[in-house]
């Protein structure tokens, strides 16, 4: 069986660019949260995000799968001096093996 995968573009201000089955909020500067459905098997996912810009690092600082089967990501995203910064991130999430 092929693994499911989720992915998706999220703009600086937190609104989704590209995506299916994913919503994504800007609770404060440089901070993210992607939070996706549940998928059909149900597994834990295994996500990868990276910045559209340079002079910038994208980061996973939390992952959660909820009892419900939905999943949480939290991503940072900073400036080469280390200050968290708006920016427009691209991500993937796909099922763990």
């Amino acid at each position: 069986m092929t693994p499911l995968y989720r992915a998706g573009w999220v703009r600086a201000d937190g609104s989704v660019r590209i995506g299916a089955s994913i919503t994504a909020t800007h609770p404060s500067s440089g901070r993210y949260r992607i939070s996706i459905t549940g998928t059909p098997i149900g597994r834990q996912l295994v996500p990868v995000v990276s910045p559209t810009t340079t002079n910038t690092i994208a980061r996973i600082v939390s992952y959660l799968q909820n009892p419900d089967g939905s999943h949480v990501i939290d991503v940072e995203i900073r400036n080469t001096s280390g200050a968290l910064t708006d920016n427009e991130f691209t991500f993937i999430a796909m099922e763990g093996l």
